[in-house]
């Protein structure tokens, strides 16, 4: 059996540099260098974050006391809305308002 030592270098393709080492190391371009990447500007608000996606629903408990809790109850034995739909569609249009109020102070 052949008995070869393991290497913890790469095999060699030549002697000296070759194409593929002068493009990893960028000296086939000549007189510049790379452009440092332009930092990142942080979003000015949470929810105009990169990643923030519309179409995923994240979970909020909310604490009612048991008269609104049975009220809201009602409403939806009642009408053709849940209680999930009745409360959307009443606290996003408030959580806008109060948004709008606290971005632009001459709103308030």
């Amino acid at each position: 059996m052949n008995e070869s030592k393991l290497s913890s270098r790469p095999p060699s393709m030549g002697e000296g540099r070759n194409a593929l080492d002068d493009f990893i190391g960028g000296t086939s371009i000549h007189g510049t260098e790379p452009a440092a990447p332009e930092p990142a500007t942080p979003p000015a608000y949470p929810w105009d974050a990169p990643g923030v996606r519309t179409d995923v629903a994240k979970v909020f408990n909310l604490r009612l006391p048991e008269p609104y809790l049975l009220k809201l109850k009602y409403i939806a034995e009642h009408t053709p809305k849940s209680m999930q739909s009745f409360c959307l569609d009443a606290l996003l249009p408030a959580i806008d308002t109060k948004i709008k109020a606290l971005i632009d102070p001459t709103q308030r």
